[in-house]
């Protein structure tokens, strides 16, 4: 477990850690602590300090005030931060073999687990150590290369428990490159701080199975415990946990965000211990009483660390042989399908047996990030490839591994953005070849398509269609080229809610007039199936496109019917599709939410069945792929002939708050549609229960027109729970009841699931489609036990049990045949409303559709469906599995619904979910009204600034085309802000601009409702480390506006650990960004910045940022925006405000 944490004091920082874990002196440098304090770092060369010597407190106060090791004086700025806490925990497991079973070659200076952080330290220097150059104005960050840091070993949680860990206390100074001393750049030590944690478990895990243990991977980021250590002896050793869960419990406080503010309440006060062997007579006692010793496992681990050969030779030998049989045991599976990252000759030229894994942890890594982004940063290849957990595998292999790949060409060197800085990535070939065929696609077909209206008539014979409706000028434009273009791709961007629905109906009934026909291909047969009054579903599901006159069908299966002929085009079956299809419009809906290599395969098709006009509908600014690629946004960037619908027809037009909340969001400009909302926004420390509760509060009139929206998968489940129990409580849910087991999907990518320890017994593995290669037929099946040697036994549904090696299962192949799930319990009754989470095509279930339960008998369970229709299934059903309450959807779900009113509630700690797009897709959800409760409000606003929620593109990392970047966002922002605030005033007010600075003219916004006072970021957020501010903040603003606009700059959003999106059976509810990251940009992020108050307009603050800005309140990426977080609050009056607790992550 690794935690950071900024030190805000450096005299106070003494006095603050003088009791704390139970050293006699001084908590980071008393006499006793001699043998667990010592320096580290390159910055120490060439000074009195020696690395590794013990830590004085006189020596290290100073270097905490800016006194550099050789002597000098950092300038001392306001608001500068002496230093940062990086703290490393072991697992519990190797605290109790240490402590209890006396294990002291673990301990020490020079015992395994200081080692593993030394050897960390050494790569965090060599990678994240950084420092800010200055030049004409711009200020740029320099990689130095060494770092200043004392290192303090110390052995108990908290609570009294045996807790291994190391303050490694980072000071905030550098060398540069010419060798003056400055302040260190300590973004890239923050934003990697997950990385960080992944290469010291992996450090750890190496040098404890060099002392002879068996380990076993438990938890996310690398983490594991020792094999033989029971699980009662180290939950008998967490009592710090125990006693947060039982808190938590007792306040009905679920979710993690409550358990960390138990954490913090329920902090025990600094404790000395005196009689410390008294205490390590109580841990060795109390494992004593649960038969626990120890001694069996260290015994054994003795006997095998004594077992490896000293002879050169010798080991030499055996060295080889390992790297043979780990050549067997991995690429056995593979030579039917060559595995293009694993070199063929994997045994002759491994180094190592270490090389011969990093090899295929390498490998594996790229297949799992890959499946969900076309690039992603290397050091995220690196940690994928170590939270893998194979045997001997360090950062030190695997970063050379991935440099053979780049000289190679396996791999592809690039940069993307990331935390509004620019990050070195890694792409594919094969991404790059995928969507350089994408655009040449689309250059090769203008001028290959057929109008079938020219386009002088078009617009009239349009108008005609839509009577006695008059389609407005974006979706006359829209329609107008559709029918009328010559060239053989089209793409309409349109903003939520702008009447696609509309357009398309007119563009089909001219098709119809002229003999022709639309095809229109949709994700899912039915994205949401709506109970309530008041609540239409507007997404174009195949279904919605047949009742406006268009024949549908999804984009899973037009692709599975026609992908056969691409290989013979002019086969007898070819030719006959391709008459079906002559004269036909195909038009694919949500394009945005098409991977790039379905869109490759869409064109390909349209080609070899002569398809002649493929429209591309959508918006960008929504929500994107689940599969790699941005392809859409792609195309718009790339030339495409394109039409915008940027007005919001869906929204009230009295209503110009939420018309304007529109607006700002769809542009990214979430923060200020957020201080638009005003007093729309709750704060509400357990905002699900108050959400819950705001709905319940409602007439049932007011129900039926109002839905509730969650950013996540156990917000909505909280939701869901509590308003059940509110219908139950006020006796509208009728009956006792009945429980049923349902199952709750665990998101794994394809590559994982070919590791063992991504499966857990208990769980269910369905097949859905055949696994020949390792003899899985199409089934459920439970998972009954996991084998050492990462065999993996289920159990039939007749009793049979089938053992397998998952990593027999072939990477090659890219569909989704495998999901794992877990079986949970949920309480029905009479009045539920439901969802189905699969489909049953034979009685019309479709996934994501809503349904009602009508009644609850012992003949069965009949359901409501969507469109009235009632089905009854008998108990035992395989469908009474498939469902979830439905009280509250996800924005997932949410794309495709438009509701009278709405409640919304988004997290700021959900930092994948706290995004631009998904707020965007929140706030264009209702016509009238809109709530949002909300965690933090001022931190949200951060959250929401700050993360753009992009897709990262192979061409756009190598520096091929700008699709995301500040000018191509800028062009986006002038067109859509423009255009919906011309609407907003009125359709003639297009050439009249709003009050600028020092003019005359009247705000023509008069008839906003009252906002209140707007947040704005305080202008310490743009100092650097040293408190001085840059005056290229914020696109160039000046200080006062900086403080106005309050937002940072955009980031790369991490969707990789969302679920496959598969065919068009994919369960947008289960999305859950918090399981199973495989990119985790918030833990380690510095807190939001604070802000002050501050009487400005928003809406004219928003305009004027547009117009006289880069309209997308971008901030300089060198600036060090660390210096705004907000002091940590301390437990009692003598406590220096401000510094961080201590032992953040120790027991959890």
């Amino acid at each position: 477990m690794h935690s950071i944490a900024s030190v805000r004091s450096a005299g106070g920082a003494a006095k603050y850690f003088t009791n704390d874990d139970f050293v006699a002196g001084e908590y980071y440098t008393s006499e006793q602590a001699g043998e667990v304090s010592q320096w580290g770092g390159g910055g120490l060369s060439d000074s009195p300090i020696a690395e590794g010597s013990a830590v004085t407190r006189e020596a290290f106060e100073k270097v905490l005030l800016g006194e550099t090791p050789t002597g000098e004086q950092i300038e001392a700025k306001e608001n500068r931060r002496p230093g940062y806490d990086l703290t490393f925990s072991a697992p519990k497991s190797v605290s109790i073999m240490a402590y209890i079973a006396g294990d002291k070659r673990i301990l020490g200076p020079d015992g395994a687990f200081a080692q593993s952080v030394k050897d960390t330290m050494a790569w965090v220097e060599k990678n994240l150590a950084e420092g800010r150059k200055t030049v004409d104005g711009k200020t740029t960050a320099v990689q130095t290369g060494n770092l200043v840091y004392a290192l303090f070993q110390h052995d108990t949680s908290r609570a009294l428990d045996p807790q291994l860990h190391i303050h490694s206390i980072v000071a905030n100074m550098t060398r540069m490159p010419d060798g003056k001393w400055q302040a260190l750049h300590a973004d890239k030590i923050w934003s990697n701080n997950t990385v960080i944690g992944s290469i010291q478990h992996a450090f750890l895990r190496t040098r404890m199975e060099e002392l002879g243990y068996k380990v076993q991977l438990d938890g996310k980021h690398g983490t594991f415990e020792i094999v033989g250590v029971p699980k009662d002896v180290i939950d008998a050793n967490s009592t710090r946990r125990e006693e947060i869960l039982i808190k938590s419990e007792q306040l009905g406080i679920v979710s993690p965000k409550g358990r960390d503010s138990v954490t913090v309440n329920t902090r025990d006060a600094k404790l000395n211990v005196e009689d410390r062997e008294g205490m390590v007579k109580g841990w060795i006692e109390r494992a004593a009483a649960l038969g626990f010793d120890g001694k069996d496992v260290l015994a054994a681990a003795l006997r095998a660390s004594r077992e490896q050969p000293e002879n050169l030779a010798v080991r030499g030998y055996k060295a080889m042989l390992e790297v043979v049989n780990t050549a067997r045991e991995f690429v056995s599976g593979l030579l039917r399908s060559p595995e293009p990252l694993v070199d063929a000759g994997i045994a002759r030229l491994a180094g190592s047996p270490g090389d011969a894994r990093a090899q295929l942890a390498v490998a594996s890594a790229v297949r799992i990030l890959s499946q969900r982004e076309a690039a992603f940063q290397i050091h995220q290849v690196s940690k994928t490839a170590l939270d893998l957990g194979l045997k001997g595998v360090t950062i030190d292999n695997v970063e050379a591994r991935i440099d053979r790949l780049i000289k190679n060409g396996d791999l592809v060197s690039g940069q993307i953005q990331h935390k509004g800085q620019m990050v070195d990535a890694v792409t594919t070939p094969e991404a790059l070849k995928v969507e350089q065929s994408i655009l040449d696609h689309v250059d090769a077909g203008k001028g290959k398509g057929t109008s079938i209206v020219d386009a002088a008539s078009a617009p009239s014979r349009l108008q005609e269609a839509a009577s006695p409706r008059e389609l407005n000028s974006g979706q006359l434009a829209a329609a107008t080229m559709i029918v009328s273009s010559d060239d053989r791709y089209v793409v309409v961007q349109g903003v939520a809610g702008a009447g696609k629905s509309t357009m398309l109906q007119t563009v089909a009934a001219v098709a119809r007039d002229e003999g022709k026909q639309v095809l229109g291909l949709a994700f899912q047969n039915k994205m949401v199936g709506d109970m309530r009054e008041g609540m239409v579903p507007k997404h174009l599901s195949a279904e919605d496109m047949e009742k406006a006159g268009v024949s549908a069908q999804t984009i899973a299966s037009f692709v599975w019917q026609n992908e056969k002929y691409l290989s013979d085009p002019s086969s007898p079956g070819a030719q006959a599709r391709r008459d079906e299809l002559a004269g036909t419009i195909v038009v694919v809906d949500e394009t945005s939410m098409v991977s790039s290599e379905d869109m490759l395969k869409l064109m390909r098709i349209s080609e070899a069945l002569g398809i002649e006009t493929m429209a591309f509908v959508g918006d960008r600014q929504q929500l994107s792929s689940i599969d790699w690629g941005k392809s859409f946004a792609m195309v718009q960037a790339g030339g495409i002939t394109m039409e915008r619908m940027e007005q919001n027809v869906r929204i009230n037009p009295d209503n110009k708050q939420l018309l304007t909340v529109a607006a700002l969001a769809n542009t990214g400009r979430a923060g200020a549609a957020l201080k638009v909302l005003g007093d729309n926004v709750t704060e509400h420390s357990e905002p699900a229960t108050e959400a819950a509760d705001t709905w319940l509060a409602l007439s049932a009139e007011e129900r039926t027109a109002t839905a509730v929206f969650a950013s996540g998968r156990e917000t909505r489940a909280e939701i869901n729970t509590a308003i059940q129990e509110g219908l139950l409580r006020e006796g509208t849910l009728k009956g006792d009841g009945l429980y049923v087991t349902v199952h709750d999907r665990v998101s794994k990518e394809r590559e994982q699931l070919r590791y063992a320890h991504h499966y857990t017994v208990g769980q269910t593995l369905t097949v859905t489609g055949q696994v020949r290669e390792v003899g899985l037929g199409r089934g459920q099946y439970q998972v009954s036990r996991i084998f050492d040697n990462g065999k993996v036994q289920i159990t039939g549904p007749n009793g049979r049990n089938i053992r397998f090696d998952p990593q027999r299962i072939d990477p090659a192949i890219r569909r989704d045949r495998l999901e794992l799930t877990t079986l949970q319990t949920l309480k029905i009754h009479e009045g539920d409303t439901i969802r189905w989470t699969a489909t049953d095509k034979d009685r019309g279930l479709d996934n994501s559709a809503l349904a009602k339960i009508v009644s609850i008998a012992d003949g069965g369970i009949t359901f409501e469906t969507a469109n009235k229709e009632q089905v009854t299934l008998e108990r035992g059903d395989p469908m009474l599995s498939r469902i979830d309450l439905a009280y509250a959807l996800n924005m997932h779900m949410a794309q495709g619904v438009t509701a009278d009113k709405g409640i919304g509630v988004m997290l700021s700690y959900e930092h994948n979910l706290s995004n631009q797009r998904l707020f965007n897709v929140l706030v264009t959800r209702v016509r009238d009204a809109l709530t949002m409760i909300v965690d933090d409000r001022e931190k949200l606003e951060w959250r929401l600034n700050s993360n753009p929620g992009d897709k990262t593109s192979a061409l756009e990392s190598i520096g091929k085309i700008n699709i995301d970047g500040v000018e191509a966002k800028q062009d986006a922002a002038n067109a859509a802000l423009t255009a919906a605030f011309d609407a907003i005033e009125g359709e003639n007010a297009g050439d009249r601009l709003p009050n600028l600075p020092g003019g005359d003219a009247k705000d023509d916004l008069r008839d906003l409702p009252p906002i209140p006072a707007a947040d704005s970021q305080g202008s310490d957020a743009a100092n650097d480390g040293n408190g001085k501010g840059n005056e290229n903040a914020a696109g160039g603003h000046s200080e006062a506006e900086r403080d106005q606009i309050g937002m940072s700059g955009p980031v790369s959003m991490d969707l990789d650990d969302l679920p496959p999106m598969g065919a068009s059976e994919t369960d947008y509810s289960t999305f859950d960004a918090s399981a199973d990251q495989i990119y985790d940009p918030g833990a380690g992020e510095p807190p939001a910045p604070t802000r002050d108050k501050d009487d400005v307009d928003p809406l004219r603050q928003a305009l004027l940022d547009h117009l006289e800005g880069d309209g997308l309140g971008i901030v300089d990426t060198s600036i060090d925006d660390l210096t705004g977080i907000p002091p940590m609050p301390g437990r009692d009056d003598g406590q220096i405000p401000g510094l961080p607790e201590k032992n953040l992550g120790l027991d959890l």
